[in-house]
């Protein structure tokens, strides 16, 4: 399969172009993009800047003086066989779904017509995929949400939460990375920094990379906090 195989390139101004996947936020694509981000930071072709990952497409940023999207494009090595296979590292993140650290848990579930400890099961059964970083530095946008857990998004924002806040909404799930207004109904939270400027990886999770969450009380929450990582582990590879 071709890079490019039922993609759709936008030219984004005189330094940059857009590979689009497709209209929806689904695993495969996001699999696609983070293939395609990885290929061009692996090759490190001459005059490239930066690409920005999304749920489905990949913003490539160069120096129109010493290259062309022709020539990046020829850059990039032969794809594998099928560019939507599962790659990256699989985390296990532990969350809290009770009391403060889900202050909204029981007004989603209302909302969603399902008592506290579906959602509960529900949630913590799916696997997600991070599909991108935005809104703010380290804020992890995650895909895979079950549908019975699409909840709209609010109709006028709630006050601030805490960062590490786990956020639904519209379909999607999210990691917080700092604490702000939202939208968004906040079930649950993490221990986890999101964003570390001082680290050479500034954000725990790359593009593409698969979430398991496990269950932890307010108290083990607590302890984590002074855990660095905050409880997170590596389940592959």
């Amino acid at each position: 399969m071709d890079w490019l195989d039922g993609a759709v390139l936008r030219g984004s101004g005189e330094d940059a172009f857009v590979v689009e996947y497709g209209e929806e936020i689904a695993p495969e694509i996001g699999r696609r993009v983070a293939a395609l981000a990885d290929a061009f930071d692996t090759a490190a072709p001459d005059g490239l800047i930066e690409v920005v990952p999304t749920f489905r497409s990949l913003l490539v940023l160069y120096d129109p003086e010493r290259t062309s999207r022709e020539a990046l494009l020829a850059a990039l090595p032969a794809p594998d066989d099928d560019p939507t296979h599962e790659t990256g590292s699989h985390w296990s993140v532990p969350v809290c779904l009770e009391g403060e650290a889900a202050e909204d848990i029981e007004e989603a579930a209302a909302g969603l017509g399902i008592d506290v400890a579906r959602l509960c099961d529900i949630f913590l059964a799916g696997t997600y995929q991070v599909g991108m970083y935005g809104f703010a530095p380290g804020f992890a946008y995650l895909s895979g949400v079950d549908t019975a857990l699409a909840i709209p998004r609010r109709p006028a924002p709630r006050p601030p939460m805490p960062a590490g806040s786990l956020i639904i909404a519209g379909g999607m799930a999210a990691l917080t990375s700092i604490s702000m207004p939202t939208g968004w109904y906040v079930i649950g939270r993490t221990a986890i920094t999101l964003f570390r400027p001082d680290d050479s990886a500034m954000v725990p999770f790359a593009v593409g990379d698969r979430l398991s969450f496990r269950p932890v009380s307010l108290d083990e929450l607590t302890a984590l906090g002074a855990d660095r990582d905050g409880g997170l582990s590596r389940l592959h590879p």
